[in-house]
Parts: structure tokens; C-alpha cells; sequence
């Protein structure tokens, strides 16, 4: 029975919707908090929790979770959605990408937390234990962060049991219009050791991560994917009605490579957020100062363009584009 769902404060009875703020420390100037909406649905189901808004100048996933739990019925809703719009609440307020201004730690690069550390960890160990915790699926919803333009993909960490990675695999498949990265243990595909995707999976819990977006913008392109994405999870897992057909083909991720400058100055990208580049293709120019091309930048194999670092001037070694090497999924 859902009646109610409850996350320490925050109490939704059968058929209702409520919203309220998590504690989670305290900084010189106040309370330390997350936004917490709990839907409960009219009927049995599965529990979903929804989390946006880790790396908080990500804002299309912040955009989606907040258009989600604004949308979602309980009237039509079998089973529960746990949603937190904004995780990291400082580094929205700030507008300060990658690490917390409060202890400069990376929320997806320290869990499962510790209960006893700094604030960042003690965050990562409250949304481990008592938000995502309290549902048996989850979803992660990111984009690239600032300087980053991203391809859309979802992701889910393999743990070697066979029925958990089955549900994982197939939530992915739903979510992502395209692209699947089903990352092995130490793989240098994400979902990585230390993001919360990975620890709620040996917790557990069905989890995925969910990009689309990034360099700090909010298109609305962007914030359907995701938002179309975890309707078609969702439907995928009986929560509302429809089906969760696939929307096109599908790959799955097999590494990543970075291509780097050689030579230093102003950077000509012709190359696009999801080309399908082939090896000794040319991607762009650098020029020196007086406008001399002193290096043709050329793809080191074939793939498809994931993300584009923003930056225009590099320096030797600086990255400038990291692509996707796939097969068919």
C-alpha cells in the first residue's frame, strides 16, 4: 500500500501531492535545504524518484523535474514519484558549476557520502539513504555543465546482477532517443564509481543517468528530451498509461576519446554536437594571431561528436571535442 509516502517530513497520502524542504545542515548564514515533492499516486505501483539539479548550473534537468512534478496527476498515477527539482541548492543559488562554493567537492564524484564529513558528503549520504532510498527506481537528470555542450544520452552502471541490469538496460533504452552507455565496473564510459547512479545501484536500486543540455543554457529542445524521456520510463514501468515504444535506432557507447589541441590560438569548430565523424576527418581550424591557420584539427577515429568544451582560445593540450566510439544496441 502507498498510503501515505513519507520522507521524514514530507508526507503524501493516497491520491494527493505534497512539497517541502529536507535539512540537511547549516552554513554562517542559515539552514542548509532541499526541495522535496512527493506524488502518490490513486493506485499501487511502482516508487520513482527524480533528482535534478547535483551539478546545479544544469538547468534544463533542473527545468524537466519541475515541469514533471508540476504535470504528473495523482489521480492518474499508479505508484509514487519521489522528486527533489534542485539537489544542490548553494550552487543553484550561486550559479557555480562543477563543485559546491561550500566545501569544493563534486556531489557526483563522493558517494556514497559519509554521515559524519563535510556538508557535500553529508548530502550525498541523506539522498542515498532517505530520498532515492525510499524508491526502487530512480532517475539522475544532468546535462553538460558550464563551457560543455553535450549529446544527449542515458546511462546505467552494471553490477553483475543479471535481473537488476536487465531493468537498468531496459529504463535506458526508454529514456534515450538514441544513445545507451552501459558502463562495466572501472569502464571509461559514466555512469563512474563516486556519481550517485553508481552507489543507489549497489544499494539496489534501478538507477540511471539522464543527459541532455549543457554550457548553462535552457533550451526547450533540451528539456523534452528529458521530460519525454522520464514519461517514456514511466509508461515503461506501468506508472501512467501508453506505451514506452522506442522512438528510432539505438547505440550503445563503447569508449570515449578526446581530441586535443597540438598547437595554440583562436579555435574554428565545424564539427557539431552529434556528426558521425570518420578517422583523418577535419573538424576545424586554429589560427594564430595574424590569422594563420597553424593547425587542421582531424578526428583521431570515427564516432559521434558527445561534447564540445565552449572555449575558443585553447593552449597546447587543452580538449576540444570528445566523441562517442558505438555499435548497434
Amino acid at each position: 500500500m502507498l498510503s501515505p509516502v513519507r520522507v521524514r517530513d514530507v508526507e503524501a497520502s493516497r491520491g494527493t501531492r505534497a512539497e517541502g524542504w529536507l535539512a540537511i545542515g547549516e552554513a554562517a548564514s542559515g539552514l542548509i535545504r532541499v526541495p522535496l515533492v512527493i506524488i502518490n499516486g490513486a493506485e499501487d505501483g511502482p516508487t520513482l524518484c527524480l533528482t535534478a539539479g547535483v551539478h546545479a548550473t544544469e538547468y534544463a534537468p533542473i527545468a524537466a523535474v519541475m515541469e514533471l512534478v508540476q504535470s504528473v496527476d495523482p489521480a492518474l498515477l499508479r505508484g509514487a514519484i519521489i522528486a527533489v527539482p534542485v539537489t544542490n541548492m548553494r550552487m543553484f543559488e550561486s550559479r557555480t558549476g562543477f563543485t559546491s562554493p561550500l566545501d569544493g567537492l563534486n556531489l557526483n564524484k563522493i558517494a556514497p557520502g559519509r554521515h559524519d564529513g563535510s556538508i557535500s558528503e553529508i548530502l550525498a549520504d541523506v539522498m542515498l539513504r532517505e530520498v532515492i532510498g525510499a524508491a526502487g527506481y530512480h532517475i539522475d537528470f544532468h546535462a553538460g555543465d558550464l563551457g560543455e555542450e553535450l549529446y544527449p544520452f542515458a546511462g546505467y552502471s552494471l553490477t553483475g546482477r543479471r535481473d537488476l541490469d536487465a531493468k537498468g538496460e531496459a529504463m535506458a533504452r526508454a529514456f534515450t532517443p538514441r544513445l545507451i552507455s552501459l558502463s562495466p565496473p572501472e569502464s571509461t564510459i559514466p555512469p563512474f564509481a563516486g556519481s550517485l547512479n553508481y552507489a543507489a545501484t549497489r544499494n539496489g536500486v534501478v538507477s540511471i543517468l539522464a543527459e541532455a543540455g549543457g554550457n548553462g543554457t535552457l533550451h526547450e529542445r533540451d528539456v523534452r528530451v528529458h521530460v519525454e524521456g522520464a514519461g517514456n520510463v514511466m509508461r515503461h514501468l506501468g506508472m501512467i498509461d501508453g506505451s514506452s515504444a522506442p522512438q528510432g535506432r539505438r547505440v550503445a557507447a563503447r569508449d570515449r576519446v578526446i581530441v586535443r589541441a597540438k598547437r595554440a590560438g583562436l579555435l574554428r569548430l565545424t564539427a557539431q554536437i552529434g556528426d558521425e565523424i570518420e578517422a583523418g576527418q577535419e573538424l576545424g581550424d586554429i589560427r594564430d594571431v595574424f590569422g594563420t591557420v597553424i593547425e587542421r584539427v582531424c578526428a583521431t577515429g570515427s564516432g559521434i561528436v558527445g561534447l564540445i568544451w565552449a572555449h575558443k582560445v585553447v593552449n597546447t593540450g587543452d580538449p576540444i571535442l570528445r566523441y562517442w566510439i558505438t555499435e548497434p544496441a
